[in-house]
This record gives structure tokens, C-alpha cells and sequence, in this order.
């Protein structure tokens, strides 16, 4: 197992402890470039792998104009 996946096993774990009720939000704040997107996604696939129920937004691309948005 690699530390990148114990992390992600690790957070998992502690975030599945919690209540979901209504809902339990998570947010992955950072700077640019730092792999925001990519460690969400990777969260959320095991969040998923553990069953719960995940909704992934972002906003990536946010400032982009209304017709590429």
C-alpha cells in the first residue's frame, strides 16, 4: 500500500465515523496546482469503495466565461 492510499484510507475512515445526517459536506482548499481536484476525486472514490453515497462538486473553472462554463 502506498502512503498516498493509507492517507486517503485514513481520512476515509475518520469521515465514514461521521454522521451523514442531513449531510456531511467536505471541502479540500489549497492553492493553485497543488492537486486539489485529483486528492477529492481520489477521496471520493473511496469514500465510494466504503458505500457511502458521494456527490463530488467543484468549481473549478468557475471564472471561465458563461459559455464555457
Amino acid at each position: 500500500m502506498t502512503v498516498r492510499r493509507a492517507l486517503l484510507d485514513h481520512l476515509a475512515a475518520r469521515l465514514d465515523a461521521r454522521s451523514a445526517a442531513p449531510v456531511l459536506r467536505v471541502a479540500i482548499d489549497g492553492v493553485d496546482g497543488a492537486g486539489k481536484t485529483t486528492f477529492a476525486d481520489e477521496l471520493a472514490g473511496v469514500l465510494r469503495e466504503r458505500g457511502r453515497t458521494v456527490i463530488r462538486a467543484s468549481v473549478d473553472g468557475f471564472h471561465a466565461p458563461r459559455a464555457t462554463r
